[in-house]
């Protein structure tokens, strides 16, 4: 193996690369916030969406409950939104980084792994906002109101809070199946080792589920199955991937 093959980067010069990415990384977070926020109307209409036409059936309304309300939540909501639009920076510089550690074999292989990431991320994210929140949002309303005789009246902070975290939560989530399939193409883990903790990925996808995601049932067992579901195609992917590797 040639040497420009088996050289590595030392400490520093990793403590040097993690800075730049970092910086690069902030940078466009910092700059898809500002913009995010210029447009915070469109956004936070689009984050409104899934309430409609609970509201409209069950009744009640989004209020400030204290008169800064809607100004931090405004602030978190265009945070967020950055996050979502920077994600293509962020999920490269992240890659980048990982890939700057690497046997030059073993960075080849890297630039695959960005656009996989960025994708996994929008749709985490597109089946929060589609699918998860507005059954959650249903069941909870539904049952303040049909059970308990209650109207709910949302605070505007706590309510964009939720959902533009629950669409980051399972961006962020979604991102699993990359780093398994990823370990197992560097022979880090291998396939069989995946298929042994079967019954530790279940007891993870619901703790997280149950740690991440509003105390509905719904979002938690959402949340769980889509991981444990990423977890079986990552391992049917990585042992495709993996074939090559332990022939060579």
């Amino acid at each position: 193996m040639s040497e420009p093959e088996t050289k590595r980067m030392t400490l520093s010069e990793h403590l040097e690369e993690l800075r730049a990415r970092v910086l690069k990384a902030l940078l466009a977070v910092v700059v898809a916030f500002v913009v995010c926020f210029v447009w915070i109307d469109v956004i936070v209409q689009f984050l409104r969406a899934p309430l409609e036409p609970v509201m409209v059936e069950y009744g009640g309304k989004l209020i400030q409950i204290k008169p800064f309300s809607a100004f931090v939540a405004a602030m978190k909501v265009a945070l967020f939104a950055g996050l979502v639009v920077s994600s293509p920076v962020i999920v490269y510089q992240i890659w980048a980084f990982v890939g700057a550690g690497l046997y030059r074999g073993e960075r080849r292989t890297v630039k695959h792994y960005v656009l996989p990431g960025v994708f996994l991320f929008l749709a985490g994210a597109a089946m929060a906002y589609y699918f998860v929140l507005p059954f959650a949002l249903r069941f909870l309303i539904s049952f303040a109101a049909d059970n308990m005789g209650a109207e709910s009246m949302l605070d505007i902070n706590s309510y964009l809070s939720l959902v533009a975290f629950g669409m980051f939560v399972f961006g962020l989530m979604f991102q699993l199946p990359l780093i398994m399939v990823f370990l197992m193409r560097i022979g880090v883990v291998e396939p069989d080792q995946f298929r042994r903790s079967r019954r530790f990925a279940v007891v993870g996808a619901f703790f997280f589920a149950m740690i991440l995601t509003p105390p509905d049932v719904i979002s938690q067992l959402a949340l769980a199955g889509c991981l444990l579901v990423l977890y079986e195609g990552a391992i049917l992917v990585g042992t495709r991937l993996a074939q090559p590797r332990r022939e060579e």
